[in-house]
C-alpha cells in the first residue's frame, strides 16, 4: 500500500511538472497570425467587416488567454489553443468573403460607371430639344452647367475605380446617375406641359 501511494505521489508530481512546464502553442499561434495577415492583406476590414471583426475578436482573446496562462505556475493552454483555431477559422472566412465582396462591388461599379454615362447622354439630348423660351432660358443654362458639373463627378468616379476604390466609384457612379436621371425628367415635363392644350375658360 505504502508503495502504492509512493507511486501515485510520484506521477502526481510528474503531471504537475509537465504542467508547470507546458510550453505556450507557438505553431497554433502562427497559424492564426499566418491567416490574420492574409485577411489584412485582403482588405477584410473594409471588404468583410463583420467576419474580419469576429476573427480579430478571437485572436485577441487567444493572445489574453495565453498571456494570462504564461503568468501561472500551473499552465494549462487549451483554452488558448481553442480561440486561436476560432480565430484562424473566422480569418480564412474573412479573407473568403472579402475577395468575393470586392470582385462583385467592382463589377457593380462597372454597370454603374456605363449606367451614368448612359444617363447624362439622355439628358444632354434631351436639352437639346428642350423648349426655349424666355422663362425657361435660366433653367436649362443652370441644367447644362449642372450636367458639366455631372461629367466631372464621373472623371472623378472613373479615377477612383481605376486606384481599385470600387465602393467610392459605386457611389459617385449612382448619384451622377440619378441627377442626370432628374435633368430628363424634368425637360420631359417641361415639354409635355407646352405641349399640353390650353383650356378656354
Amino acid at each position: 500500500m505504502k508503495r502504492s501511494w509512493i507511486v501515485i505521489n510520484l506521477v502526481a508530481l510528474i503531471v504537475l511538472a509537465a504542467l508547470a512546464c507546458a510550453k505556450a502553442p507557438q505553431d497554433d499561434i502562427g497559424a492564426a497570425q499566418a491567416e490574420m495577415d492574409k485577411a489584412n492583406q485582403a482588405h477584410a476590414d473594409t471588404w468583410a467587416p463583420t467576419e474580419y471583426a469576429a476573427a480579430k475578436e478571437a485572436m485577441d482573446a487567444a493572445t489574453a488567454e495565453i498571456a494570462a496562462q504564461d503568468g501561472k505556475w500551473m499552465k494549462n493552454y487549451d483554452k488558448g489553443k481553442e480561440l486561436l483555431a476560432k480565430a484562424k477559422e473566422n480569418a480564412a472566412k474573412a479573407t473568403e468573403v472579402a475577395a468575393a465582396n470586392r470582385e462583385q462591388t467592382k463589377k457593380d461599379a462597372e454597370a454603374g460607371l456605363a449606367a451614368a454615362d448612359t444617363a447624362i447622354q439622355a439628358a444632354e439630348a434631351a436639352l437639346k430639344t428642350a423648349p426655349q423660351t424666355k422663362d425657361s432660358k435660366a433653367d436649362l443654362a443652370l441644367m447644362k452647367n449642372d450636367l458639366a458639373t455631372l461629367r466631372a463627378t464621373l472623371d472623378q468616379a472613373r479615377q477612383s475605380f481605376s486606384s481599385e476604390d470600387y465602393k467610392r466609384a459605386l457611389d459617385s457612379a449612382g448619384s451622377v446617375k440619378d441627377k442626370a436621371a432628374s435633368i430628363t425628367d424634368q425637360v420631359a415635363a417641361a415639354k409635355k406641359k407646352r405641349s399640353a392644350p390650353v383650356k378656354k375658360k
